[in-house]
């Protein structure tokens, strides 16, 4: 199955770097304006195990400043995959889950572009993992 994904516009010098790849918008812009290049980089990986059940989560995630820097829905049918791409700068964020309204769980975790640095959040059996990084 293909995860959902919703694609954020974000380019920050964080992602920049000997490997970033000029992105498909980017256009050829010869007037010396911003570099354009970012890594895609799955900051948040969301799944659900459920087999019958639809369930709602709610995501916030707090910068080191207390701002909100991603708040998202998601209705999750059994099976579904949903991911956040280039949707958030390198950082330490605060992260909080509510589950149907009722299960949650709050953590800190890393993002910085690698598989490490993912916000990784699982449903199913009555369970909300949330967790850092994405093993492979």
């Amino acid at each position: 199955m293909t995860p959902q994904q919703t694609t954020r516009r974000r380019v920050t010098d964080e992602r920049l770097g000997a490997d970033a790849v000029p992105s498909p918008s980017a256009g050829s812009d010869t007037s010396g304006g911003a570099d354009r290049r970012t890594l895609n980089s799955e900051d948040v990986y969301v799944r659900s195990y459920a087999h019958h059940e639809t369930h709602e989560l709610d995501l916030e995630v707090v910068g080191a400043d207390g701002t909100v820097a991603l708040a998202e829905t998601y209705a999750l049918d059994p099976g579904a995959v949903k991911s956040e791409i280039n949707a958030l700068p390198a950082g330490t964020y605060e992260v909080r889950a509510v589950l149907d309204g009722d299960r949650r769980a709050t953590r800190p975790c890393r993002v910085d572009g690698s598989p490490a640095g993912t916000i990784v959040i699982e449903v199913g059996n009555g369970v909300l993992s949330l967790t850092e990084g994405l093993c492979y």
